[in-house]
């Protein structure tokens, strides 16, 4: 089997990762690899790939588009429509079995349609304008596959797709390493820092319940971050380390006694949640987005959105959830093994249909 995936064009996949889309596309490429599958990469340069067609070679010192670089014109939009006009233009001379499109921009999606090859799209996010434009363009006459990476987020694009497959995002349990017997009662919040992901709320939580809070991640210079975080690190519970690489966060989140996940806006993937389960660490969030999807009342608790009230005094039972409990939820249900093999098994399926068809 020979499989070509397209990355976002804007994060190189490689430690420490831009975002938690780089890092699921560089493990599916990696967990690939390791099952004896081809597979070539198009993605930033710089990324740790075998097989790695890099983006943006087109656009080095001295190319004939080296001039978009350059400080007086820098048409962003033109610049990716190069590439991707690039990229299939080399899938067209390659022969795949699958073209995989992990990448968040509309083109690969408009393009896809001028392929024989079978060309699938994982959607790992919600339906913005421009891709709500791509799948009405291609809508009459498509013969594209798309995935979507939870149920909430198949509801958002149920107008435009017709019962996508659901393969969720998963984790590497290994990257993971669990605590069972933590007496600390500190609990802990980790991400982007970003009005989003409101960090605020769980420092309102955790001093609501009396309780101390870690604080990991970037994006301290922001607006939001002087306006509602930096007032509440006044309060000897808050602590802020800033950003922290994954053997850091680990070490953090295992030792924790919850991990508050308050992101406001509806997360498609949710992969934080995953991580604090894989690490014996029970979580609280809203009823927002994927995480009810993987949140029983065995490994954390839903709440009332933006109800701090009601996470506070969660908090203040943490200890009712069983950390064993959720080590064992994490390797049943947020394993990227099992993730690895839907893929796999979805792969056959649709090499088979085009078999047939050709």
């Amino acid at each position: 089997m020979k499989i070509a995936i397209i990355a976002d064009h804007r994060h190189a996949l490689k430690k420490p990762y831009g975002g938690g889309l780089a890092m699921i596309t560089h493990k599916i490429v990696q967990k690939l690899s390791e099952k004896g599958i081809q597979v070539d990469v198009y993605a930033k340069s710089g990324s740790e790939c075998e097989n790695l067609h890099a983006l943006d070679d087109h656009f080095a010192a001295g190319s004939p588009f080296s001039c978009i670089h350059s400080e007086n014109y820098n048409p962003t939009e033109i610049k990716n429509s190069i590439i991707y006009a690039e990229i299939f233009q080399d899938l067209e001379r390659n022969e795949y079995d699958i073209v995989h499109n992990h990448s968040l921009h509309y083109l690969p999606i408009i393009l896809g349609n001028r392929l024989k090859t079978r060309f699938l799209t994982t959607l790992h996010t919600m339906a913005f304008p421009e891709i709500k434009f791509a799948l009405d363009y291609i809508k009459k006459e498509s013969h594209q596959e798309f995935i979507v990476v939870s149920e909430s987020l198949r509801d958002q694009y149920s107008k435009f797709l017709n019962f996508p497959k659901v393969i969720r995002n998963a984790i590497d349990l290994n990257d993971w390493k669990p605590n069972f017997n933590t007496n600390n009662e500190y609990c802990m919040w980790y991400g982007s820092i970003c009005k989003e992901k409101a960090p605020h709320l769980a420092i309102e939580v955790a001093i609501k319940a009396n309780k101390p809070i870690i604080l990991a991640g970037r994006g301290k210079n922001s607006e939001y971050f002087e306006r509602f975080v930096a007032p509440l690190l006044k309060n000897p519970l808050v602590s802020y380390v800033g950003e922290q690489d994954r053997f850091q966060i680990n070490r953090l989140l295992r030792n924790a006694s919850a991990l508050l996940f308050t992101s406001v806006w509806d997360e498609p993937s949710a992969l934080a949640i995953s991580e604090s389960l894989a690490s014996g660490t029970p979580v609280l969030s809203w009823d927002k987005g994927v995480a009810s999807e993987i949140i029983t009342e065995e490994v954390g608790q839903i709440c009332e959105p933006i109800d701090t009230n009601a996470m506070a005094e969660a908090l203040k039972n943490i200890e009712k959830f069983d950390r064993e409990s959720c080590r064992k939820y994490a390797e049943e249900n947020c394993n990227i093994d099992n993730m690895i093999t839907e893929y796999i098994q979805f792969y056959e399926s649709l090499i088979e249909e085009n078999a047939e068809v050709y």
